[in-house]
């Protein structure tokens, strides 16, 4: 097994997507989004149907957040034409929370679509070894930045702070 290097998921000019049920309240997508928004890194949430995230459920991002809404995205290519800094980041990581068929997915429409994927981050649950294989062959992601772990339980210690613009 490759050793992951989570520190890698970061980037000081790094864009950051959550891809799941990011809209529903107290699912683990909308708490990781909260988490990115707790740690002040530009967060894009992303489902299909778009909508809001309710930033007012938590009041720890209540506390570091002057914004009550953060649009969702229905897809990962929407959020970053949407980016008013797309010009300034280095490149997107992703975090999943979905079932490695939406995973995979996922990947498929990001090789596509040749989007600079830095890193990934696979929560427990969101991928089987062909999302690994797609994200190392198609995506050209080192093994060593693709993650399988929770990052609301390792992410705070290797996070680090960002140089884009981000209203959170």
């Amino acid at each position: 097994m490759v050793k992951q290097h989570l520190s890698a998921f970061f980037g000081h000019r790094r864009l950051y997507f959550v891809c799941g049920k990011v809209y529903k309240d107290l699912s683990y997508a909308n708490k990781i989004v909260h988490w990115f928004v707790q740690h002040r890194l530009p967060v894009m949430p992303v489902t299909p149907t778009g909508g809001e995230v309710d930033l007012t459920t938590d009041t720890t991002t209540q506390n570091r957040s002057s914004l009550n809404k953060l649009p969702i995205y229905k897809s990962i290519g929407e959020g970053l034409a949407k980016f008013p800094a797309k010009d300034a980041i280095d490149g997107i990581s992703v975090c999943f929370v979905t079932p490695p068929q939406i995973t995979m997915s996922i990947l498929q429409q990001l090789e596509t679509d040749k989007v600079s994927v830095q890193s990934v981050w696979f929560q427990p649950g969101s991928w089987d070894l062909k999302c690994v294989k797609r994200a190392e062959q198609g995506l050209k992601i080192e093994s060593s930045k693709i993650i399988n772990d929770c990052i609301l339980v390792n992410g705070a210690a290797n996070a680090s702070t960002t140089d884009l613009p981000f209203e959170a």
